[in-house]
């Protein structure tokens, strides 16, 4: 085998053994006709769950040891901002002013290890600051607000102690 082929197929082992050694999160989003606000459209909606959904099975990725199981039930979820007409035409937009307008989740988990409840809990992830932070983070993304306060709540209510998480 060339060296370059054998580099990529050495990269290609390491990154499915450190996907075995990973934990998993299972998201459930439940009754989403009744959400508050998850999107201006549809389509949007349907996007920015996915969005919610691939976020929060990447923190368990990366963050839970392997034999850690987080299984979320998302109950309502409330984005930044609010919606707002933007110069007739029936064209809306969405307005961050940094009030009231805070992003919610509401969500029940439970964090199972070797199929034990380790922690298990209902609430309401906020950020009443979310425009007031700085984050020395360049994110443009999609969802900015929402995924840094799943990562808060993650590290602040699932990861063993400071330092832990990388």
């Amino acid at each position: 085998m060339r060296p370059s082929i054998l580099s990529f197929v050495c990269a290609c082992l390491a990154a499915v053994a450190s996907a075995a050694n990973a934990g998993a999160v299972e998201v459930r989003f439940v009754n989403t006709r009744l959400y508050t606000d998850a999107g201006n459209t549809a389509w949007e909606e349907e996007a920015n769950l996915q969005a919610i959904d691939r976020h929060l099975k990447a923190r368990g990725q990366r963050w839970l040891p392997a034999n850690h199981v987080l299984k979320v039930d998302v109950l309502d979820v409330d984005l930044a901002g609010a919606v707002r007409p933007f110069h007739g035409g029936g064209i809306e937009i969405r307005v961050l002013r940094g009030g009231a307008d805070f992003p919610r989740i509401h969500l029940k988990y439970t964090l199972e290890a070797d199929g034990k409840v380790e922690s298990s809990g209902d609430e309401w992830l906020t950020d009443l600051d979310y425009s007031g932070r700085l984050t020395g983070e360049r994110n443009s993304g999609s969802l900015h607000y929402e995924k840094r306060m799943i990562d808060q709540w993650f590290k602040s209510r699932l990861l063993p102690g400071p330092g832990s998480a990388g």
